[in-house]
C-alpha cells in the first residue's frame, strides 16, 4: 500500500497558533471540569448535610413542605446549635385561590419565650381564619434564633420559588451579634460581600469540604473543638463583643442593614411580591443598659469626679429625693454625655416626676447608647421606615403599636418580658397590625370583603387565643432562667426549684429543661386537667394541640372527642371526629360517628360510619358489636333483608349473642 508523501501529511497538520488555542483552552478548563467532577462525586457519596430551605414530609397522606432542620449549619458553622424548629407547613402543590404567608425574623419571630403557638405568625393566622373560615390561607413561621438581616435575605431568595404572596419581616435586635453579624463571634468580619459570597457557596459540597478541611486544620494546629459553651447561644455569639454608639464598627453594622434592606426590597419588587417591615420593639422603661463605660474619660481626676456623681445620683434617686438626684445626674452626664445608664437614671428621675416625653427621650438614648447591642437602636428603626417609604415595602410601626398599648407610651414590662421579647399580648397586637395593614393594602381579599367579612371582635379573638396557663408559665420559666445569668447577672444562670406539688409547674419545667416537647407538656397537663374533672381546661389543651399540629396525629382529635363527649357536647364532637378522619381513620371514629348518627335519627349516616368498620381488622367480640349495629342502621333504614344477612354473619361468629338473636327474631316476624 502506498504511504501519504510528509508533503501531504504536513499539509492537514493544525497551524500552531490553532493548537495554542486549543491547548490554552484545555488548561483553563482543566480545573473547572475537575471541580465539577469533585462535586458530582461528593453528592454521590452524600457528603456534608443537605441545606435546602425546606424538606418534603408526608402528612395525612399528603406532602408538605417543612422547614429543614439542617438549616441551621448554613448559618452557625461553628457552633452547635440545634434551634426548635416550626412545626408549620404547606402544600407542595399551591392550590388555586391559597394565599400564603411567610413570616422571617429571628427570636420574637419564633415566638420565644414560648413556643411557636405564642408568635404573632400564629394569632395571624388564626384571625385569618376566622374571619374567612372558607378561604385557604397559609401563614408559615420560617423565623430562627440568632439570626439577622443576613439570614433573612439568604432565606428569602429561596422563599421566592414556593409562590409566597407576602413576606413579613420582622428583624434588627441581633444585627450586630446573630449570625455572621459584624461583632458576632461567628462572623466574617465587616465585608458584607464576603458574607454574601459565603450564603452562596455553602451550598456546594466542594466549598463545604474546603472549609470542613480548614477547620480541622486550624482546630488541630490551635487544639481548638467545636464551640459549645454553657450559656445560651447570644452570649456566646457576643460576649466580650461591645459596640460603642456612633463608632466604625456601629456605622459599618448601620450600612451593611440598610444594604441588606434594598436587596430584599429589589428581590421582592423584582418578583413583585409584597414585603412588610417592621420597626422594632425594646423595653424602655425597665431594662437598664447592659454595657455604659468605653473610657472615654481620659482624666483619671475626671474619671472620679464622674463615678462619684453618678454613684451619688443612684443612691438620692433610691431615697426618694428625685430632684437631688437630678441634679447629680445631670453633673454627670456634662462630664460624659454618652454614658447610657447615667441617661437611663435621668429618664427614672424624669418618670417619676411625669415629666413623661422627657422621660421617654432619655430611655430612648440610654438604650441607643447601650454598648451590648441587644436592642436595636433608633438609627436602624429610622432605616427601616425610611427604606420603606421608597415605596417597595409596607412598613408595620410595630414599636408605635406597643408604645401606644403601653402606660404613659413608654414600653415597660406590661408588655415585655425583659429586654426585648414580647408578652402573649404584645404578639396579639402585631399580628392585629400586620392584618390592619394587609387590609389597607387590599391583599388576601378585595375591599368589598374585608369590609363584609373584617367583623369578628379583638376580645373574642383574645379570649379564643391558642394559648394555656402551661405556655404562661414556661415563657415565665425560661425568663427566670434568661435573666439569672450574663448579661443580666454575673455567673452562671440559678434559679430556684420548682415546688413538688406544683403541677402544672412542674410540667413547665420537664418542657423547659428538654426533657419534653412541647406536645408531650401539653399531653400532660390535659391529663392532669381530667384526673380533677377539670373538663374545660383539658379540651382546651387538646384543642391547642390540633390547632399548632393539625396533620400530625390523630389521637388529639380522638382525646378531645371523648372530653368533649363527658361534657355531652354530641354535635361538636360529631365535628372533631369528622376531621379525625382527614389525618387517619380509625376504628373509634366510625363507631362513635355511626352510634352518634344512630341516636339522632339518622340510619342512613349510621350505615355509611359502620360499614367503614368492616375493613378493619376486628375481634369476634367487635364483629359481634360493630355487625350488630350495622344491621340494627340497616332494619332503621328500612333495609331488613341487608340487616338479616349481617346479623347471620354475627351470628356465625358468635352464635349466642343475644342482641343479634332478638333483632333477627324482630326481623322474621315482621315479614
Amino acid at each position: 500500500m502506498r504511504q501519504p508523501s510528509p508533503k501531504k501529511l504536513r499539509r492537514h497538520r493544525l497551524p500552531y497558533p490553532t493548537k495554542r488555542r486549543i491547548f490554552f483552552a484545555i488548561t483553563i478548563a482543566f480545573p473547572f471540569v475537575l471541580i465539577l467532577l469533585i462535586e458530582a462525586t461528593l453528592r454521590l457519596i452524600g457528603y456534608g448535610p443537605d441545606l435546602s430551605l425546606v424538606t418534603t414530609e408526608e402528612l395525612a397522606g399528603k406532602p408538605y413542605y417543612v422547614m429543614n432542620g439542617n438549616l441551621k449549619d448554613r448559618y452557625f458553622p461553628s457552633y452547635r446549635f440545634n434551634p426548635t424548629q416550626s412545626p408549620d407547613c404547606f402544600a407542595t402543590v399551591k392550590e388555586p385561590g391559597t394565599f400564603r404567608i411567610f413570616c422571617l425574623g429571628a427570636s420574637t419571630t419564633v415566638g420565644y419565650p414560648y413556643w411557636y403557638n405564642a408568635a404573632f405568625s400564629s394569632f395571624l393566622r388564626d384571625r385569618f381564619h376566622a374571619v374567612f373560615p372558607e378561604k385557604k390561607i397559609e401563614v408559615v413561621n420560617f423565623g430562627m434564633t440568632a439570626t439577622n438581616s443576613y439570614t433573612v435575605n439568604d432565606m428569602a431568595r429561596d422563599l421566592i420559588s414556593y409562590q409566597p404572596d407576602l413576606l413579613i419581616v420582622y428583624d434588627g435586635h441581633n444585627e450586630f451579634y446573630g449570625a455572621l453579624g459584624i461583632a458576632s463571634n461567628e462572623s466574617l468580619g465587616g465585608m458584607r460581600w464576603l458574607t454574601t459570597l459565603y450564603l452562596r457557596m455553602i451550598h456546594y459540597r466542594t466549598f463545604a469540604a474546603l472549609k470542613d478541611f480548614y477547620g480541622f486544620v486550624r482546630r488541630s494546629m490551635n487544639n481548638e473543638h467545636v464551640v459549645e459553651g454553657t450559656g445560651t447561644l447570644m452570649e456566646r455569639l457576643s460576649k466580650g463583643q461591645y459596640v460603642p454608639y456612633e463608632s466604625g464598627t456601629y456605622k459599618r453594622g448601620l450600612e451593611i442593614f440598610r444594604e441588606n434592606l434594598k436587596d430584599l426590597a429589589a428581590l421582592c419588587a423584582e418578583h413583585k411580591i409584597p414585603v412588610i417591615v417592621s420597626s422594632q420593639v425594646s423595653n424602655l422603661r425597665h431594662q437598664a443598659p447592659f454595657v455604659s463605660d468605653d473610657g472615654r474619660i481620659q482624666s483619671p481626676d475626671e474619671k472620679t469626679r464622674f463615678d462619684r456623681l453618678l454613684r451619688r445620683g443612684r443612691e438620692y434617686l433610691i431615697a426618694g429625693r428625685v430632684n437631688t438626684a437630678l441634679e447629680f445626674l445631670r453633673a454627670a452626664l456634662a462630664i460624659d454625655s454618652l454614658h447610657a445608664e447615667a441617661h437611663y437614671r435621668v429618664g427614672e428621675c424624669l418618670d417619676r416626676l411625669r415629666r413623661i416625653p422627657e422621660a421617654r427621650t432619655e430611655f430612648m438614648r440610654a438604650r441607643d447608647l447601650d454598648q451590648l447591642r441587644f436592642r436595636t437602636s433608633t438609627d436602624f428603626n429610622l432605616a427601616v421606615k425610611e427604606e420603606a417609604a421608597r415605596g417597595k415595602m409596607i412598613f408595620a410601626d410595630i414599636e408605635g403599636v406597643f408604645a401606644a398599648a403601653s402606660p404613659d407610651s413608654i414600653i415597660g414590662k406590661e408588655i415585655m418580658f425583659e429586654h426585648l421579647h414580647p408578652r402573649s399580648r404584645g404578639h396579639f397586637l402585631m399580628a392585629k397590625e400586620y392584618a390592619r395593614l394587609i387590609r389597607q393594602q387590599g391583599l388576601l381579599a378585595s375591599m368589598g370583603e374585608w369590609e363584609a367579612r373584617d367583623t369578628v371582635r379583638d376580645e373574642w379573638l383574645w379570649r379564643n387565643r391558642s394559648l394555656t396557663e402551661l405556655d404562661e408559665r414556661v415563657a415565665m420559666r425560661k425568663t427566670e432562667i434568661l435573666i439569672s445569668g450574663w448579661p443580666f447577672k454575673p455567673g452562671y444562670p440559678t434559679v430556684d426549684e420548682v415546688d413538688d406539688n406544683d403541677t402544672l409547674g412542674q410540667i413547665a419545667e420537664q418542657y423547659t429543661r428538654g426533657r419534653w416537647n412541647w406536645k408531650q407538656a401539653h399531653e400532660a397537663a390535659a391529663n392532669v386537667y381530667e384526673q380533677h374533672h377539670d373538663l374545660l381546661a383539658a379540651e382546651k389543651e387538646y384543642r391547642l394541640i390540633i390547632n399548632q399540629l393539625p396533620l400530625l396525629e390523630v389521637d388529639p382529635y380522638l382525646n378531645l372527642a371523648k372530653v368533649m363527649l363527658d361534657q355531652k357536647k354530641i354535635g361538636e364532637v360529631r365535628e372533631v371526629l369528622l376531621s379525625s378522619l382527614a389525618i387517619r381513620p380509625t376504628m373509634l371514629a366510625y363507631r362513635a360517628l355511626g352510634d352518634i348518627a344512630l341516636r339522632a335519627g339518622r340510619p342512613q349516616e349510621a350505615v355509611q360510619h359502620y360499614e367503614r368498620l368492616l375493613s378493619f381488622n376486628q375481634s369476634a367480640g367487635e364483629q359481634a358489636e360493630n355487625g350488630y349495629l350495622l344491621a340494627l342502621a340497616y332494619s332503621q333504614a328500612k333495609k331488613n333483608d341487608l340487616a338479616a344477612a349481617r346479623l347471620l354473619t354475627v351470628l356465625g361468629v358468635k352464635p349466642d349473642y343475644k342482641p343479634a338473636v332478638d333483632l333477627l327474631a324482630r326481623i322474621r316476624a315482621q315479614k
